[in-house]
């Protein structure tokens, strides 16, 4: 009984390591979208009329994250709306952008964007810092850290929180 028992535990051990190994990635997902709505929690934009929070991602980034665990959320009673969009144009219509793999990420424009329409910018770009992000996102050990260019959010108009700036590794 105890040999069958060993067995089949060994058996189902066996038989979920795929599903592990897949899990893993839609955990960095779930991670990432609960970190861009932490963020968003702690960011005070510049008063605005709209009942929506827009979390925005360009075309290339959006698999990276879990939109549908953002989309449940509100913030502020604003319910939280996921947007896929294409260029750069289009980020007058986020309060949220997040960055990883796209090619816009080094743009200039992309920074004028951002502050003339007060976006919050959420990279992860590993090492490579990015040059209109306000928080960058780095994975070490199998945890992530961010830091944070107070700086830039500053001139698109956004207050990150004390608490927000505490948790960072380095604020600029």
């Amino acid at each position: 009984m105890t040999k069958s028992i060993q067995h089949f535990g060994v058996m189902l051990v066996w038989m979920c390591l795929p599903m592990l190994a897949t899990s893993a990635q839609v955990e960095n997902r779930d991670i990432k979208s609960a970190l861009i709505y932490n963020f968003a929690v702690y960011t005070t934009w510049p008063a605005q009329e709209s009942n929506v929070l827009n979390v925005c991602a360009f075309q290339e980034d959006q698999d990276n994250i879990n939109y549908h665990l953002l989309e449940e959320k509100k913030i502020n009673d604003k319910k939280i709306t996921y947007k896929t969009i294409d260029g750069i144009e289009e980020i007058k219509n986020c309060q949220v952008l997040y960055l990883e793999e796209t090619h816009w990420i080094k743009d200039k424009r992309l920074k004028e964007n951002i502050e003339k329409y007060s976006v919050l910018t959420i990279a992860d770009t590993g090492n490579q810092s990015a040059y209109a992000s306000m928080i960058n996102l780095q994975l070490e050990n199998k945890k992530y850290s961010f830091t944070i260019n107070n700086q830039v959010a500053k001139e698109a108009s956004l207050t990150l929180s004390s608490k927000l700036l505490r948790l960072a590794t380095r604020v600029y």
